[in-house]
């Protein structure tokens, strides 16, 4: 590929990228507007002045708009997020601070909007990995949290990173969810303190630790019982 090839795809590529944001612009603009019910397909394409068959090229539906749309927001503070949890000490207080953070800046101005993304990722749930814009955009900082928790020791590595990464998005999301159906029921910094602890009892060695020295003792009063008879 020559130059000018290059040129021709770099240009293209900012065209599309171009036409993705001002997609994105105005549809959240109706959104805020009329509703999201209330706005169609259509009317998006008619908007931003592209055919509709175009629009579906990008989005193909809504919901995938207001994915894109959270992603957008993730990455906002995704840089502050991954210098914080380098400065803190262990796994517990990287997820708690992640979780804490994310949550009270992304839902501060966001709610409405951020519930329909919400609603539609548990909907599609077991689908996830087939379709990029439902990502949650949590990948890498999940990804380096259990690495340095490798690296501490007070994360197991037997364990699939991809699988854990995926079980934290899952208990982020799922906390959220709770907190936004039933505030009172499920407060915020409570429900995700409550996700965070499930993970990381499960998850984490100190856990194993702990439990192989309640064992180890429960065989020593075994065998010193079973020497008094």
């Amino acid at each position: 590929m020559d130059v000018g090839q290059v040129l021709t795809v770099s240009r293209r590529e900012r065209k599309k990228q171009e036409t993705k944001r001002n997609i994105i612009k105005i549809a959240m603009y109706l959104f805020r507007k009329q509703g999201f019910d209330s706005t169609t397909m259509e009317q998006i394409a008619q908007e931003v002045d592209i055919a509709k068959g175009t629009l579906y090229n990008y989005f193909p539906v809504k919901e995938s708009i207001i994915c894109e749309y959270w992603q957008d927001g993730v990455k906002e503070i995704k840089l502050q997020l991954l210098e914080l949890i380098q400065l803190l000490p262990d796994t517990r207080s990287r997820l708690q601070k992640t979780f804490t953070k994310s949550a009270t800046e992304l839902f501060r101005t966001r709610q409405d909007i951020y519930k329909i993304y919400l609603s539609h990722w548990l909907r599609n749930l077991n689908n996830l990995s087939s379709e990029n814009n439902m990502k949650s955009g949590f990948e890498d900082i999940f990804t380096m949290i259990i690495k340095l928790g490798h690296q501490k020791g007070d994360m197991r590595k037997d364990i699939n990173i991809d699988l854990l990464v995926r079980q934290l998005e899952v208990a982020f999301l799922t906390a959220c969810v709770m907190w936004l159906a039933d505030p009172k029921l499920y407060p915020l910094e409570e429900n995700l303190e409550r996700a965070v602890s499930l993970f990381v009892d499960g998850a984490g060695t100190g856990s194993r630790r702990t439990r192989s020295k309640s064992e180890a003792k429960g065989t020593r009063k075994n065998k010193d019982q079973g020497t008094l008879l």
